[in-house]
């Protein structure tokens, strides 16, 4: 009895891990997450992270990932976003980011006491040149040092092209 419940918990694993790996969108060619000080998060504690552009043709979208727990207080988070190019050239963009609805309840997928909400960015847009492109977060609140927000990402994701090959 002990061995067929030993065979049948590997395929249902084999099972989870092939539905995990095909499910898997392809179309992202860069995602890291940086998990933010317990203390909380400080107002000129810059969050950075670094792409490496190789593709000069393709369009992407980049989108920030926000993780936050029921401490957080707030309805929205404000996030300032600066961007350096290969060559030096800077770009700066506030963006709100909304986490609950009017009548508080989180926005987005909850795994427990965390939720994780995708916020696009810069829709469509393109690297033009090859290399590092720096992309620098900052809390834009006016509480000085945040609770709850517990980790934040970036994911840079490739527009597919339709078969009529618009994008």
């Amino acid at each position: 009895m002990n061995k067929i419940r030993s065979i049948l918990h590997s395929i249902v694993c084999c099972a989870a891990l092939f539905v995990l790996l095909t499910s898997c969108d392809n179309n992202v060619v860069y995602q890291d997450a940086k998990i933010l000080n317990r203390e909380g998060w400080y107002k000129r504690d810059l969050v950075t992270f670094d792409y490496q552009a190789t593709d000069t043709t393709g369009t992407y979208n980049v989108i920030i990932d926000i993780r936050n727990t029921n401490e957080y207080e707030y309805q929205n988070l404000w996030l300032f976003l600066h961007s350096v190019s290969p060559d030096g050239i800077e770009f700066s963009d506030t963006l709100e980011c909304v986490l609950a609805d009017n009548y508080g309840r989180w926005i987005g997928k909850s795994s427990g006491s965390m939720y994780e909400l995708p916020v696009i960015a810069l829709s469509e847009i393109r690297f033009p040149k090859a290399g590092n492109y720096r992309f620098d977060l900052a809390q834009g609140m006016r509480t000085d040092t945040l609770q709850g927000i517990h980790e934040i990402g970036i994911r840079i994701e490739q527009v597919k092209m339709e078969a009529d090959g618009k994008e």
